[in-house]
């Protein structure tokens, strides 16, 4: 998936060790700061 946002022009992409699901387990945030 990684690969695919990078070729729709977002440069900020990062790779999680790991995966969506251990990043949700982990309780680090999904959405921006308001």
């Amino acid at each position: 998936m990684a690969r695919q946002l990078m070729e729709m022009g977002f440069t900020n992409v990062h790779v999680l060790k790991g995966g969506w699901n251990e990043w949700l387990e982990a309780k680090f945030p999904t959405e921006p700061k308001s």
